[in-house]
């Protein structure tokens, strides 16, 4: 792992369904945002999720897109990480952060290869 002295790099992965907008935030959102604004990291900390609107709560939020959202025959979960995995393929990150959804985990551990950390607010 990383001396005291380097950065850590954060990748916060919120749930496809919460909005990170000052107009329609939802609990986990105001969670990872009231956390982000006093950890000392949060120059190296990104958020990640699927918002529909623009009025993002902090800047260094990063949208992925969702194509099929209401699909009944492809996983919106799958999409969804599938959509980060290539947004963060050439990033290194040494933490993700993963909030009330553990099966992201399952789907993601298969792929990138870094420390987890599970958040059920």
């Amino acid at each position: 792992m990383n001396s005291l002295n380097q950065k850590i790099r954060i990748a916060t992965i919120l749930p496809y369904k919460e909005n990170y907008t000052y107009s329609s935030a939802q609990a986990a959102a105001i969670w990872v945002c009231d956390f982000f604004k006093y950890s000392k990291y949060n120059k190296e900390n990104f958020i990640f999720g699927n918002t529909q609107g623009k009025d993002y709560l902090t800047k260094n939020y990063i949208n992925i897109p969702i194509q099929f959202k209401k699909s009944k025959f492809i996983s919106t979960t799958r999409e969804y990480c599938q959509n980060f995995i290539k947004k963060i393929k050439n990033d290194n990150f040494e933490i993700i952060e993963i909030h009330n959804r553990p099966q992201i985990l399952n789907i993601l551990k298969k792929e990138i290869k870094t420390i987890y950390s599970l958040f059920s607010q």
